[in-house]
């Protein structure tokens, strides 16, 4: 079984030596002992039957010296070569199996020195083709490793020398010619037995890379068929829904054949005029009063787009009326509406207005009542323009508010923000489901199309108008002192700190580097946090006895968190009542939020996140428990980023 904690892509091959880190080693060591050990008993036993055989060598070619010949064969090295195939049974074979094989190797060399020593020219010549057998079984056949291998060889040589020269006086000539073969012999045997250990070892890291990709693919084939039971069953559950769906729906339709006709006969009678518009604005239904408070007849009004007979002055705040109540789903319960009618008097209504809806709960229109309410009008004009000069002045309150707290004009933001892009999600869903169904037609497509397009362009108006707000458009990286920045974000925000007796505590590194970033993401984030930290220490203050000792406070603190200077860290702890176990995994995530309806979006740590991301930095909690939160921010310093992003871009370039 493959160590999935080895990185075998990593492993290093000592190419002198031919030998792995010690682990590794160890491994290859016990496979290549389990993969050789029955080809090793085999040599074994090839080298006793031939080293015995050429002992009919001795009798012929030097009978005088057979016998001190066969001392070496049968009593010498057949039996240490047979009791090494005996040990090779034993389970401790694998740890000596190396410097055993490597003496029989030895001995057998020895062996044939002495016989070339006691055999008497020319017949000793004869031996020295056992000796070049000898390096072929101790480099090839007997699996030695390159290390004993080679060590044996040259001993072998080495003990050669010695008899030849200070034993047998071997004569010059034929020393020469001798060792010329000899070291021949050898090295290629050298290379022989480095070539194929190499090879293995090679093929060794090669088999456990296939091992661990083998696992990868049966992992991933693991989790695909998870996936596959878990959409099986969403379909499954998905279609018992929409069955219900249908039988529902079938039922409502029934019940609204039923009681359509009481419907029109009621709608015929009533004094105000009723009307129902679809979508784009056309008029589809009316009754007999709609009829008269517009002069027009019935034939004249059918399809008859609502502007037609609007008031120009009027037709904006009527069309923002109609896509309030079209993107918020509820009903406007009253509101003005000047009526050009047909001969070119003006009158003015009191209307009201709410959607239509079919029986999947999407809509496809609008309905409403109107009155003529043209004399009341004219009485209350003068109450009006008191009532147009006390919303101007309430709007300038307003605005005055929003630049008092940066942090509530965001959340007013993303609150705002949020119902076109519920909408914008509803309708992509609707066209979703009209594509799993099969019955997406150009009309629906443009009915579910019409309001993405609205409420995008509504929520781009929202975002130009922050951007002219704040006057800050695309983020622009510079070298910014995270000091200053802290400094400037708390002028903003300080005084809701004061008010609410919370103290502010500063311990802001000096020398702390520069980093690069933009100036007003980074107020972004701490804005974002100080906000949530003075949220969290209100709630708690709600919940405990100040008088018991509490101390409100924030603490923001700036330095270097390595030696080397790679980085800084600014770390904000509050006194609050600290974030449950439960949220902690969420806390990071886009509109999440533990506040009460309409206190919080869920996006400020996101938001904070994001930023902190495209800082090339990091932004966790460190720290959290019914005393407080402390939260932690590590950003590279300026010469650093600019490395990263040197890298980068050069990783790209190169893919």
């Amino acid at each position: 079984m493959t160590d999935t904690k080895t990185s075998w892509e990593r492993v290093d091959l000592n190419l002198f030596t031919l030998t792995f880190p010690k682990d590794i080693e160890k491994y290859y060591k016990k496979e290549h002992f389990e993969k050789s050990l029955r080809h090793v008993r085999i040599a074994l036993l090839l080298s006793i039957v031939f080293f015995g055989v050429f002992g009919i060598l001795d009798a012929w070619i030097v009978p005088e010296a057979k016998y001190r010949l066969w001392f070496i064969r049968y009593a010498i090295f057949s039996p240490f070569a047979l009791a090494v195939f005996l040990f090779s049974f034993k389970k401790n074979f694998q740890k000596y199996m190396q410097i055993c094989i490597a003496f029989v190797v030895l001995i057998a060399g020895l062996g044939i020195i002495a016989m070339i020593m006691i055999s008497p020219y020319p017949g000793n010549s004869s031996y020295y083709a056992g000796l070049i057998l000898v390096f072929i079984f101790g480099y090839t056949f007997f699996k030695l490793d390159f290390l004993y291998a080679t060590a044996a060889g040259f001993l072998i040589v080495v003990g050669y020398e010695i008899a030849a020269i200070w034993i047998n006086h071997t004569p010059l000539p034929r020393l020469i010619n001798n060792n010329f073969f000899f070291l021949t012999g050898n090295l290629f045997g050298i290379f022989a037995c480095y070539s194929i250990e190499l090879y293995s070892r090679r093929q060794f890291i090669q088999a456990r890379l296939l091992e661990a990709e083998q696992e990868k693919v049966y992992q991933a084939n693991l989790e695909l068929e998870s996936k596959v039971e878990e959409r099986t069953g969403q379909l499954l559950r998905a279609n018992k829904i929409l069955k219900q769906e249908i039988m529902e729906r079938n039922r409502a339709e029934e019940h609204l054949r039923e009681s359509e006709e009481k419907y029109r006969n009621i709608l015929e009678n009533m004094e105000e005029g009723y009307y129902e518009f679809d979508t784009s604005g056309k008029l589809k239904f009316f009754n007999l009063a709609f009829s008269k408070i517009t002069g027009y007849s019935r034939d004249d009004l059918v399809g008859k787009h609502y502007r037609s007979f609007t008031d120009t002055t009027d037709a904006g705040s009527i069309f923002h009326v109609f896509n309030k109540v079209y993107v918020s789903h509820k009903p406007s319960r009253e509101f003005d509406w000047k009526i050009v009618r047909n001969d070119g008097t003006k009158r003015f209504m009191e209307a009201s207005v709410s959607l239509i809806k079919n029986a999947e709960g999407l809509p496809t229109g609008f309905r409403g009542i109107i009155r003529d309410v043209t004399d009341r009008y004219h009485a209350e004009e003068s109450l009006k323009e008191a009532y147009q000069k006390l919303k101007r002045t309430q709007a300038q309150l307003v605005q005055s508010g929003k630049l008092a707290s940066i942090g509530e004009l965001a959340a007013g933001v993303a609150h705002e923000l949020n119902q076109p892009l519920m909408v914008i999600r509803g309708n992509a869903q609707l066209i979703q489901r009209f594509i799993a169904k099969g019955n997406l037609t150009i009309d629906n497509f443009k009915a579910q199309i019409e309001p993405i397009e609205r409420n995008t362009e509504r929520m781009m108006n929202i975002i130009n108008h922050l951007r002219t707000f704040s006057r800050q458009s695309k983020a622009e990286f510079f070298p910014v002192d995270v000091n200053s920045v802290i400094d400037e974000s708390f002028l903003m925000i300080g005084e809701q700190l004061r008010l609410r007796n919370i103290e502010i505590e500063k311990n802001l590194d000096p020398e702390l580097p520069e980093i690069e970033g933009d100036v007003n993401q980074l107020e972004q984030v701490f804005l974002n946090l100080v906000t949530n930290a003075r949220d969290a220490i209100d709630e708690r203050a709600a919940n405990e006895d100040t008088q018991n000792g509490y101390e409100k406070s924030i603490a923001i603190t700036t330095r270097c968190s390595s030696p080397n200077n790679e980085q800084i860290e600014i770390v904000i702890k509050d006194t609050g009542g600290g974030i449950a176990k439960a949220d902690r995994e969420n806390i990071f995530d886009p509109f999440f939020t533990t506040k009460e309806v309409g206190k919080g979006t869920g996006l400020g740590l996101s938001i904070s996140y994001g930023i902190i991301n495209d800082h090339h930095g990091k932004i966790e909690i460190a720290e959290t428990g019914p005393q407080g939160t402390t939260f932690k921010i590590k950003l590279p310093i300026a010469q650093l980023k600019v490395a990263n992003k040197s890298t980068d871009s050069t990783a790209q370039t190169a893919a």
